[in-house]
């Protein structure tokens, strides 16, 4: 697996398919070989060279402690360095959950990289509105109680509950992407199970911008990463039509 040394972290990262490139960035609690397991690199494969990655704090890359490691800019600047490693001055991204907020900072602070964006189960209001729920998981992840979001899962360990705790302290530090989309005109489509807490804002994200949504029937938010169904095929012929 090669690895991208981003200052102080190490990002470990896998290229498989041909064409054009395309970055995925999974949710809170995920590593990079959970798209497989979904079925999306079947689907994708085909029609872009596609680089998935373990973000900081999760899979084998660095699992740091510290909360600006896992800001939301600091995550998308990752991005960029890893688009920067395998010499690709423009990249679609497809971001789910936590993955989709970097989508949104990608947008919002770097739009002349993107040729297309998909984001899955999120929208681009600050997750401060969510406070609250926030700091509950946080108290329980750093008081030595909790249980790995995930099990050891052939070379990948179990999750460091101190480093996801760190992760939801850096998105309590995001603003969002309200009124920071002004230079944004990537094609850009949203997907969200209808059973996801999410959907609502995702939806009203998506008519207020003008980007094509996409609802997933009886799907709820690990559904619509893990049996995502038409948003696979979906997804795909979007970027089909859109990377370049």
């Amino acid at each position: 697996m090669p690895t991208l040394t981003f200052g102080s972290l190490e990002i470990n990262y896998e290229i498989s398919g041909s064409g054009p490139l395309l970055i995925l960035h999974h949710g809170f609690g995920s590593w990079g070989r959970d798209w497989a397991r979904g079925g999306w690199l079947g689907a994708l494969e085909p029609h872009a060279t596609v680089l998935t990655f373990d973000a900081v704090g999760h899979g084998t890359s660095t699992r740091s402690h510290d909360p600006r490691d896992h800001e939301i800019e600091r995550r998308a600047a990752v991005v960029i360095g890893l688009a920067d490693s395998v010499g690709a001055d423009e990249f679609g991204f497809l971001g789910f959950s936590l993955g989709g907020r970097v989508g949104f900072e990608l947008a919002a602070s770097g739009p002349g990289r993107l040729s297309a964006l998909a984001i899955g189960g999120m929208h681009l209001l600050p997750p401060s509105l969510d406070r609250d729920r926030l700091e509950r998981r946080i108290r329980v992840l750093r008081s030595g109680r909790a249980r790995s979001i995930e099990l050891p899962d052939g070379d990948r360990p179990g999750n460091d509950p101190l480093a996801l705790a760190a992760s939801h302290e850096a998105l309590l530090r995001w603003e969002g992407a309200s009124g920071r989309l002004a230079d944004h005109g990537t094609p850009t489509m949203l997907f969200c199970g209808e059973n996801d807490g999410f959907f609502e804002n995702a939806r009203e994200t998506a008519t207020q911008m003008g980007f094509e949504f996409v609802p997933l029937a009886d799907t709820d938010h690990d559904g619509a990463f893990f049996s995502p169904g038409p948003a696979v095929t979906t997804v795909a012929k979007f970027m089909q039509l859109h990377l370049r």
